[in-house]
């Protein structure tokens, strides 16, 4: 949570250094009707999280007749809502290769987090995000020179005690 935290906080900065401090008044703790929203979502997520490595554990099914299952499931209800929904443009118009790649990418990942889930545990699970998040700040510093901060390098400091604490131990 503290590495989440860092690696948020830097994207508090602006090139002249932090945003401004807010005015005391304005930093008193509200619970405003969309942070009720993202914190059901928040717990929504960690249950199923939970649920979803239950139903694939407790499966004797081998992995890839359940993905078959999952995946087929949504590719129907997908294209019966697209035939559902009258005349429009072809399935795919406008969309481009980078389009094509992103939903490829996105497949990958899905059958990841299906083998994850099955071999694994939801703690695995949240430390593959937290390593997609460095990979993804390392490419980004690489690829479009952007800056890495004191917070990025903290958050990687914690993401990798974390690992170490919970596969390595003391």
């Amino acid at each position: 949570m503290g590495a989440g935290a860092c690696y948020a906080a830097a994207g508090l900065q602006n090139p002249q250094g932090f945003l401004p401090p807010l005015p005391a008044a304005a930093m008193t703790l509200r619970m405003t009707p969309l942070g009720l929203l993202l914190l059901l979502y928040c717990l929504i997520s960690g249950l199923s999280s939970v649920y979803t490595e239950l139903l694939m554990k407790r499966q004797r099914l081998p992995l890839a007749l359940q993905n078959t299952f999952l995946y087929s499931f949504g590719v129907l209800m997908n294209l019966g809502l697209y035939m559902g929904g009258g005349p429009g443009p072809w399935l795919l118009e406008g969309f481009s290769a980078w389009a094509a790649l992103v939903v490829l990418s996105q497949a990958l990942n899905g059958l990841l987090m299906s083998a994850i889930m099955k071999h694994g545990s939801s703690i695995t699970r949240l430390f593959v995000f937290s390593s997609s998040l460095i990979v993804n700040a390392v490419l980004s510093a690489t690829l479009l020179h952007l800056q890495l901060t004191a917070a990025f390098f903290l958050a990687l400091l914690l993401i990798g005690l974390a690992v170490h604490l919970y596969y390595g131990g003391w």
